[in-house]
């Protein structure tokens, strides 16, 4: 029996699937939604288990805000200036789709208000759907199934 608490770790074998339309660079435009992961967790009733969402539904595409982004987005007041080390960004789209799925449909915990929809600037966009291009190919440099040496 362990003594010590089991951290679990987002690299898995299986990576999460990023193809698709959810996961076509095109989506990602200058009149897209976004939501902060820490209100898009809050929204979906995991309130404070920070990254349950993003373990729990590892498909969903999430941006790491850099410091330039952060700095927009405290200007913007969508968070605080002395926010956590990490902003995940997260299309409002995808949580929508995430809220009316039969996992969370009936939930009590469900607080859609909390999500607090934006725009971020064009710059931002930009950065995203490169971002978004390059998980996409990730997995495509790998050999494919069967063809390695042992």
């Amino acid at each position: 029996m362990c003594s010590f608490p089991i951290r679990w770790k987002l690299k898995s074998c299986e990576p999460a699937r990023r193809e698709g339309p959810k996961w076509d660079p095109a989506r990602l435009t200058e009149s897209t939604t976004f939501v902060l992961g820490s209100r898009a967790n809050k929204a979906l009733g995991m309130g404070g288990t920070r990254g349950r969402l993003y373990i729990k539904h590892p498909h969903l595409f999430k941006y790491a805000a850099d410091p330039q982004d952060k700095h927009w987005l405290a200007e913007q007041q969508h968070m605080r200036a002395t926010g956590g080390k990490m902003a995940y960004l997260l299309i409002e789209e995808d949580i929508q789709d995430l809220a009316a799925s039969d996992d969370y449909r009936g939930s009590l915990d469900l607080k859609l208000e909390e999500l607090k929809p934006f725009i971020p600037p064009a710059w931002m966009t930009e950065k995203m759907q490169k971002y978004m291009e390059t998980l996409r190919h990730e997995g495509d440099s790998q050999p494919p199934e069967g063809t390695h040496e042992t």
